[in-house]
């Protein structure tokens, strides 16, 4: 019999304490009652040492037990040879290449492809293959099944041609997907070979283990027991990398003053050797003139944040960090900020001056000098807006009765896909409504408000809601509505109610006209029905109004590798369809009805072009690409992934782990120490009862007394 653990047999030292007990015990002496003692001679007690153990049998039990239970510590298992396994077929290798920005420092690329060909080459004809190349995502470049079907003299010279169509991407590293993606790759062959198992399920890791790997699919997912990782590291020559990240800010590409010129972060990795860079613009135009250089000190495994140097030339877009061992990540690509031209127009006979008014708001909310800028055109209620006035709006806002002849128009904007926000402030505003949403008739009348009404339930699942969903800002039980009309909307069955009065009135509701929408509010913002327009929330209630209409669309210039871009409102209206020229001067055409570009594939400046207009957009690395510095294997460890010594040599240190795990899965099969905490208790039982009956005290009768 072998021992798991058995230095837990130091617990035998326990022995000694009920054995030093029974030495020091003291029995308890009866009181006897007697009669006078004066007529007894009075002589000195003869005083002896007693050291002799009493009650032998229960010291041996009690000794039993402490010895059983640090037997049982110790993990005790019978040592037996392990069980023949039958000879399989061979091994079932996924080859994992890492293809990500990392990789395109130094030689590192050339060093994978080594790699990787040696694995190949290493490849028994029993065994099973597949290669896969991953970044962000995962691509098998050759599966299992073309492996096999190919002739075994060849599957090496096919798999490295494969491998040599690979090269570095710009995306970032998921290095979790990819392992997740490995491993259900190995065991689905294993089920679709018929449930053939191999000797082994290998991946092999081809990587710089950059500690940017994002590991998050490793949490949820569940390693299979059988299948190993073996992680073949690549390094780079220089541990010197720096990255650059803009940080966010109004006036990014400003000119003026100090103050208004971009932020740049400048990051650099723990394993530098090198403090002093220089930061400049870089210009890619013939005749421009490179403008000085800004020298950046930055302590290794530090950042810091710097102005960006004053440009040259305004065609400089591209920033470059000079002084590094590694340049993937030296370049950042700075696009001007979407500055918007957004008009609204208001339908109401309002004076935008006067505070009682509800234009008085709404200019208030809109005209603020920004990224954003605003201009809020108003119509009374007499004229007619023209069809270009109606064509350009961004958003219309109708508060009040509008005339007949301007509803065809109106509708028009709305079945074009486009919003229009509409508060009555009037039950009469009901007709307006009707025709509007082209319903036949819609009952509306005033409400009977006691003192003051209350937002009760709110659809924060819509969108125009959406920014409100965070319990911190949701709360609309500060604003009181005064008045406010009453509308059935019976009649009106497309209707979708986005917040009720605490009577269960609609407040705000939406109806869908063609392809646009009609929100509604059955209350103004001015003080005469409500203090909504006194109220933090009510800015951002007329901006997701203007965002749900699709005017705010794509105002971001600054991307990372990978991401979606949403194309401005003016393209995705264009029936001519819609280009985008990339860094590298190809160009993309998009169809009339795609709303986003997916194709940010490299880093660099792409512009949006339709018609006669165009925009600009940045896309960056992403910035955890840049953390060059060595993921330890142990993280890996620590989500489950079981790995495995890439090199043959195995240390001996190494060997001893794998033999006791081998004793550790022969004790946990036969669980001796099961029985021996069971001996334990009985024997602790006996004891109970052997300490009891010893120590009862003796039943003398009444006669014996007398």
């Amino acid at each position: 019999m072998s021992l798991l653990y058995p230095l837990f047999l130091a617990g035998l030292a326990a022995v000694g304490l009920p054995i030093l007990l029974h030495m020091i015990r003291r029995p308890t002496r009866e009181r006897v009652k007697f009669s006078s003692v004066m007529f007894l001679r009075t002589t000195a007690p003869r005083l002896r040492n007693r050291s002799r153990l009493e009650h032998v049998p229960l010291l041996l039990l009690r000794c039993l037990v402490l010895c059983l239970l640090a037997f049982a510590f110790a993990r005790p298992f019978l040592p037996q040879s392990a069980p023949k396994r039958e000879v399989q077929s061979g091994r079932r290798i996924a080859v994992l290449i890492d293809t990500s920005a990392s990789m395109r420092r130094g030689d590192l690329w050339n060093q994978a492809v080594s790699e990787a060909q040696s694995v190949l080459a290493e490849a028994g004809a029993e065994d099973r293959v597949c290669v896969m190349g991953f970044a962000q995502d995962v691509r098998t470049v050759l599966g299992f099944e073309q492996w096999a079907t190919m002739d075994a003299s060849q599957r090496a010279s096919v798999a490295k041609g494969q491998i040599s169509d690979l090269s570095p991407s710009w995306d970032g590293t998921d290095l979790g997907r990819a392992l997740v993606a490995a491993a259900e790759a190995l065991e689905d062959d294993e089920v679709n070979d018929g449930g053939q198992s191999a000797s082994s399920r290998q991946i092999v890791l081809i990587s710089d283990l950059q500690r940017g790997s994002d590991l998050e699919a490793l949490k949820a997912y569940a390693w299979p027991e059988r299948t190993e990782l073996v992680a073949r590291s690549v390094t780079a020559p220089g541990a010197t990398n720096v990255s650059l990240r803009l940080m966010a800010g109004r006036g990014e590409l400003a000119q003026g003053d100090e103050d208004e010129r971009s932020k740049i972060r400048i990051t650099s990795e723990p394993d530098s050797t090198r403090e002093r860079f220089q930061l400049s613009w870089a210009d890619d135009t013939p005749e421009g003139a490179a403008a000085p250089p800004l020298d950046v000190y930055v302590a290794p495994g530090q950042s810091v944040v710097v102005r960006a140097p004053v440009r040259a030339t305004s065609a400089a877009d591209r920033l470059i960090l000079a002084g590094d061992d590694h340049g993937f990540d030296n370049a950042l690509y700075v696009a001007p900020p979407m500055r918007q031209s957004i008009e609204i127009l208001y339908l109401g006979s309002d004076e935008p001056n006067d505070p009682e008014t509800m234009l008085f708001y709404a200019r208030q909310a809109f005209e603020i000098e920004g990224e954003l800028t605003c201009r809020v055109s108003s119509k009374s209620g007499d004229e007619v807006p023209s069809a270009q006035e109606v064509a350009t709006a961004h958003l219309i806002v109708v508060a009040g009765p509008v005339r007949p002849q301007a509803i065809p128009s109106l509708r028009g904007y709305l079945e074009s896909g486009r919003t229009i926000l509409m508060a009555m402030t009037t039950a009469e505003a009901a007709a307006t409504l009707a025709d509007l949403a082209g319903i036949d008739r819609l009952a509306c009348q005033e409400a009977d408000v006691s003192q003051y009404a209350m937002l009760s339930r709110m659809d924060f699942d819509h969108p125009l809601l959406a920014a409100f969903s965070d319990p911190r800002f949701g709360d609309f039980t500060g604003i009181h509505f005064w008045k406010h009309r009453r509308v059935d909307l019976t009649d009106c069955p497309k209707a979708h109610v986005l917040a009720w009065f605490d009577s269960d009135d609609p407040a705000w509701f939406e109806i869908v006209v063609g392809k646009g929408s009609l929100l509604v509010w059955t209350c103004g913002w001015h003080p005469a029905d409500s203090d909504l327009a006194l109220s933090s929330k009510f800015a951002p209630l007329l901006y997701s109004a203007l965002e749900y209409g699709g005017a705010l669309v794509a105002r971001q210039s600054q991307y990372r590798v990978g991401d979606t871009v949403p194309l401005p409102a003016w393209a995705t209206r264009r029936s001519d369809g819609v280009q985008v020229l990339k860094p590298d001067g190809s160009v993309v055409r998009l169809e009339a009805d795609e709303e986003a570009f997916a194709e940010t594939n490299t880093p660099g400046i792409y512009t949006v072009q339709s018609g006669g207009d165009s925009r600009r957009f940045a896309i960056n690395l992403p910035a955890k690409e840049s953390r060059t510095d060595a993921l330890p294997i142990e993280s890996l460890e620590e989500l489950g992934v079981t790995t495995k010594p890439s090199s043959d040599v195995v240390s001996e240190r190494t060997e001893q782990a794998a033999v006791h795990r081998g004793f550790a899965e022969m004790e946990s099969q036969q669980k001796i120490w099961r029985w021996v905490i069971v001996a334990a208790l009985i024997a602790l039982l006996i004891e109970i009862w052997l300490g009891g009956w010893l120590t009862k005290p003796d039943q003398v009768s009444e006669g014996d007394r007398k």
